[in-house]
């Protein structure tokens, strides 16, 4: 089978490294800019300032670059710039990032940028802010205005004109997406401190609850030396209860010199620009080995098997709160790092499955086109009707669109991070994301609702287990996984499921999330299988 088939996922790595992105301390007076260099990071940490530690201070401006780092090894930069922008009244704080990352997913490069920009009253309040993500040719835009007591935010995807409009609940107490850098910088925090606050969260567009806890000075490793910052703990959890925890640690002016987070070891150091660019475009990094998860025996006929027991270990975590229950899985816990897993080939018609799975009907939304489906683009109609146009049986009109799927997406490959169906329904290329999101417009162009689900795959070639996305359909009162990359008719019980999503707005980062947070820390066992 090829290996061509399989996605890893690098979206949510630009994401989660932006959000550690931070600020540069106080610069000299004028507003010169500021270029902090490796070798100061070997001296003696700063005094504290002379202001009192209770006291806010204005944000200073200047600009900084960082080095992002993935299991040891360079992907990409962060460029940060602070600027006074004058207004009718009184003058604006600008804040712009810049993130890009270069990588290799199983050989083929793939680069991403992540840009926002917020506008901000001197006191910190937010005015507006702007977002975009490029993923391969698509783009994603994001902005959003205070407006009362609401954030309205316009959001508009590859190849679309008009834009989805959010309008999300506001008030006093919520920050600006670089809230976490700019509290430190004006009130440093002392070791035992905690303070949250909530922020809109770039990428995501939601407001999320984030706090930071100070313990205590510690010495840590930068890239030629070891200094003593306060390690700061960094939560911020979102309406659907996800959670992204990142550590930093700061210098006694409240300046973030190093970050960290444990999903795949990833890492931020403070570095000069020509340090920050070094060798940017090199992507040497490979996601691909790193997110396998090998087991020791392997699973015969994987796409043939109708049931299989699963093992399931997640260190750190409970694997029963991150792997789902529907009608083709049931997840049933042994301890707090332990579960076993059965996963069920169903298919409309037949009793085989997970009789206790929950009651899960369609929305609106798995039937609406949305930036990432576009089932109401016109080639995607005329493709669905091409594809399946005499069919009146749902599930043999689904099978249909996912042959036609796997025959048209002809160039396999990793280039794509994410693109939309409309790009997919033109281009003919991409990875299994595009592969599930072109299959899921077909069918909602049809009339069958359909979503897109992330998970694990059995691979063959590896003896291991690789993280993938495919298809669901609600056909015959349930939901029922159908899988492009193999066009078999349906999937068989070598697929285990982590989340679904009807991509609706930007949830497609959500849908990320609990990927990463297992890359590294999973084991798998297969206990039997039929």
């Amino acid at each position: 089978m090829n290996r061509k088939h399989y996605a890893t996922y690098s979206i949510a790595v630009c994401l989660l490294l932006h959000g550690c992105t931070t600020e540069p301390s106080q610069p000299p007076p004028g507003g010169a800019k500021l270029n902090h260099s490796i070798a100061s990071a070997s001296k003696d940490d700063r005094q504290p300032a002379a202001a009192a530690e209770s006291e806010v201070r204005p944000l200073p401006l200047g600009h900084s670059w960082d080095v992002f780092m993935l299991q040891g090894q360079r992907i990409g930069y962060g460029h940060t710039t602070i600027r006074r922008v004058a207004g009718e009244k009184d003058d604006s704080i600008r804040t712009e990032n810049v993130s890009r990352l270069s990588l290799l997913r199983g050989g083929d490069k793939t680069e991403q940028e992540l840009s926002t920009a917020s506008l901000e009253t001197p006191q910190g309040e937010l005015i507006s802010f702007q977002s975009e993500m490029r993923m391969g040719p698509g783009i994603i835009r994001s902005s959003g205005k205070v407006v009362g007591e609401k954030l309205v935010v316009d959001m508009t995807g590859p190849g679309e004109t008009e834009p989805t409009r959010l309008s999300l609940p506001w008030s006093h107490d919520c920050l600006g997406p670089f809230a976490n850098v700019q509290s430190l910088l004006r009130r440093p925090m002392m070791p035992g401190e905690r303070r949250s606050f909530k922020t809109i969260v770039p990428g995501f567009n939601q407001i999320g609850e984030m706090t930071l806890a100070a313990k205590d000075f510690e010495p840590v490793a930068l890239l030629d030396g070891t200094r003593q910052l306060l390690r700061i703990e960094t939560e911020t959890r979102l309406p659907d209860g996800q959670t992204v925890k990142i550590v930093v640690w700061c210098d006694r002016s409240g300046e973030t010199l190093k970050s960290f987070s444990e999903t795949m070891s990833m890492e931020t150091f403070r570095v000069t620009e020509a340090e920050a660019t070094r060798l940017s475009d090199a992507a040497e990094f490979d996601l691909m080995p790193s997110m396998l998860v090998k087991i020791e025996r392997p699973l015969d006929n994987p796409h043939q098997t109708k049931r299989v027991r699963y093992r399931v270990r997640l260190e750190g975590s409970d694997p029963a709160e991150s792997f789902a229950v529907g009608p083709a899985q049931s997840v049933e816990p042994i301890d707090s790092r332990t579960a076993e897993i059965t996963v069920y080939a169903i298919r409309p018609g037949e009793k085989e499955g997970n009789s206790d799975a929950p009651d899960d009907k369609p929305t609106d939304a798995d039937l609406a086109p949305n930036h990432f489906i576009q089932s109401d683009d016109g080639l995607i109609r005329a493709n669905a009707e091409k594809a399946a146009g005499g069919e009146s049986d749902p599930w043999r009109a689904a099978v249909a669109l996912e042959r036609f799927v796997r025959d048209e997406v002809s160039d396999k490959n990793y280039t794509q991070a994410f693109a939309t169906a409309a790009e997919v329904a033109r281009s003919g290329e991409g990875d299994c994301t595009e592969h599930a999101v072109y299959l899921a417009a077909l069918c909602r162009a049809r009339g069958i609702p359909a979503r897109m689900a992330i998970g694990l795959v059995y691979m063959e070639p590896f003896q291991a287990f690789g993280f993938h996305a495919w298809t669901e359909v609600y056909v015959d009162g349930r939901w029922t996984p159908i899988d492009a990359t193999l066009a078999r008719g349906g999937a068989g019980a070598a697929h285990l499921k982590i989340a679904s999503s009807n991509l609706k707005e930007a949830s497609v980062y959500n849908l990320l999330l609990p990927v990463m947070k297992l890359i590294g820390g999973l084991r798998i066992e297969v206990v039997e299988s039929s």
